[in-house]
């Protein structure tokens, strides 16, 4: 899984942090029995003014897909770990969005496996 292996990359941080409109998901997706990961808010897009005033305070970023994580990771600065392929090769998605303008040099691109996405 994409976020397991980002976060292995960071190695052993302090404290992770999940803001994102899927918290439901990471509640059950992501280990958090070592009291080293927080989940902030409840997963609504009300507050994402206070989503990013706790991401400027961290040191780090994983990033998926997204405007949201885009900026958190410029606000972190530090090391981040982006989600690579996230769209299938052929997507017309690739016509109008260019990764080199997004994402930082220094930033780590992982690829997640599509194949499961390439039955469909």
């Amino acid at each position: 899984m994409f976020t397991v292996h980002a976060v292995g990359r960071l190695g052993n941080q302090m404290g992770q942090y999940a803001t994102l409109d899927g918290m439901a998901w990471c509640r059950d997706n992501i280990d958090a029995s070592r009291g080293d990961v927080v989940f902030a808010g409840n997963g609504a897009e009300g507050s994402p003014g206070r989503d990013f005033a706790l991401l400027t305070q961290c040191n780090h970023a994983v990033m998926t897909i997204g405007t949201f994580g885009i900026w958190a990771a410029y606000l972190a600065g530090g090391d981040t770990v982006y989600l690579a392929n996230y769209t299938l090769p052929d997507s017309p998605f690739l016509r109008v969005f260019k990764p080199e303008a997004a994402f930082l040099p220094d930033w780590v691109g992982i690829a997640a496996d599509l194949s499961p996405l390439l039955k469909h």
